[in-house]
């Protein structure tokens, strides 16, 4: 609908995959999503991999498995939230916070107001916030 709703960043330390630190990121906004009682949110991931494991999760018999199983307990739980790719591009907003993630020591969670870092990429998004 073109509105901020919330941004997050936390560093996981030891992670070489980037399909394995999408898919973790997936899970932390939905336990975020899930904590803040957020129906059906609909999560856009610009890795191919993560959408596609979560689908066929059940038969994933790795660590990766286990995370798209509670990805998808999770979409459960929040109302029958969804995934769905869609291209780098479109997801330029998780790309920037994916790479300043480091800025923090701890989890951090911006709701209805983003974090500076975001502001200009959301412009070119045309996302409204509300000090604009």
């Amino acid at each position: 609908m073109g509105e901020f709703v919330m941004a997050a960043a936390k560093q996981v330390r030891g992670i070489q995959d980037p399909t394995m630190g999408e898919a973790l990121a997936v899970e932390f906004g939905l336990q975020l999503a899930r904590q803040h009682h957020m129906v059906s949110p609909i999560m856009e991931v610009d890795c191919v991999n993560v959408v596609a494991g979560v689908r066929r999760a059940a038969g994933i018999q790795t660590e990766l498995g286990v995370i798209c199983r509670n990805i998808s307990k999770l979409l459960e739980e929040t109302g029958g939230g969804t995934i769905q790719h869609v291209s780098r591009k479109a997801n330029e907003a998780a790309h920037i916070m994916a790479h300043v993630r480091t800025l923090w020591d701890r989890a951090e969670v911006w709701f209805d107001r983003p974090p500076l870092i975001l502001l200009d990429q959301l412009k070119i998004d045309d996302v409204t916030f509300p000090y604009q």
